[in-house]
């Protein structure tokens, strides 16, 4: 990963230390952006006089703010996501993020224009629902003029995050448009196979960095979860896995889970967990597991031994909710 990729805003950071006198300051990144985080760390250091500690624990969003480190420096500077996801979410961490979080967006200055041309031979529909994670979001009006020259019509949708045409991974409110198909703007395969699975639609994903070009198909997605949950079903017994990252503990509704587990004759526990691992639920002699974290985690345990459920496909299980229905937006 280059570091002049993205824009990562040291002249900023840089300020808000020396003007808050900040002596000790945490750096919270992405996995794929840890590769220059001692490089970050040695520039703010130099111009600031500040100890700087980077964490090496996990940021998947927004939610996953590193709390022990927070209470340990004076301010911390969290990369590549954006504040407002928890208002949007309305989550309540387990302690209050305070005035010395700072958000980071990382926007990209990449030319997206080329990526979108090539995503142009894939789009099978005269209209799409165009999106994008919060590194391109600012260049989502040049994609609109090359798919209008290119006779496409783009709808950029309104989004409850910070940008319109926003989308995070357990968030696609900006991609509920009148349209055929989605193009998503990123990188990854997280967002798009979310985009696909929860909207219905075919979604054509454009890299504006590798010009890789990726399509996902809603059916094959879904089919996949439809296998998993069908493992479910004759399950004895289950465990109820309480998320405990900042953003995503969810007891309340974990605890009522078990309740109407219990009520339909099934053993239920409660587990905590910061990382969802198989090693680490393969320890545990329970038939299924559910998850109360993030929502779109069960998508990549569809391989483990035993069948990881969300929320909404337990309650399948449950004979509460339709197959059919698994899939409504988060």
């Amino acid at each position: 990963m280059e570091k002049n990729a993205y824009d990562f805003e040291l002249g900023k950071i840089e300020g808000l230390i020396k003007e808050r006198g900040a002596g000790r300051v945490g750096l919270q990144l992405p996995e794929g952006i840890k590769t220059v985080a001692t490089d970050i760390a040695t520039e703010i250091s130099k111009e600031t006089g500040a100890e700087v500690i980077i964490s090496g624990n996990s940021c998947y969003g927004a939610c996953d703010i590193d709390e022990k480190l927070m209470r340990n420096v004076d301010m911390l500077f969290h990369f590549g996501h954006t504040e407002t996801f928890l208002q949007a979410k309305k989550f309540v961490l387990r302690e209050k993020v305070p005035k010395k979080v700072f958000f980071i967006e990382l926007r990209s200055g990449v030319d997206v224009k080329p990526a979108v041309e090539k995503a142009v031979a894939e789009i099978q529909r005269d209209t799409v629902g165009l999106v994008a994670t919060v590194q391109h979001v600012h260049a989502l009006k040049e994609a609109e003029i090359v798919l209008a020259r290119l006779e496409k019509k783009a709808i950029i949708g309104k989004s409850c995050l910070k940008y319109d045409g926003q989308v995070l991974g357990c968030e696609f409110s900006s991609a509920v448009v009148p349209c055929d198909e989605i193009l998503f703007i990123g990188s990854g395969s997280f967002h798009p196979a979310g985009l696909a699975l929860y909207t219905g639609k075919r979604v054509i994903a454009a890299d504006p960095f590798t010009m890789q070009i990726s399509i996902y198909e809603p059916e094959e997605l879904r089919k996949k979860r439809y296998i998993v949950i069908a493992r479910a079903l004759d399950a004895k017994s289950v465990a109820i896995i309480v998320g405990m990252k900042s953003g995503q503990f969810e007891l309340s509704k974990a605890i009522d889970l078990k309740k109407k587990a219990v009520e339909k004759g099934l053993n239920a526990y409660l587990i905590t967990m910061d990382e969802i691992t198989e090693d680490k639920l393969l320890a545990f002699n329970v038939d299924t597991f559910v998850n109360t974290a993030c929502p779109r985690l069960v998508e990549d345990f569809t391989h483990f031994k035993k069948p990881v459920l969300s929320v909404k496909e337990f309650e399948v299980v449950l004979g509460e909710r339709r197959w059919e229905d698994c899939f409504v937006l988060p």
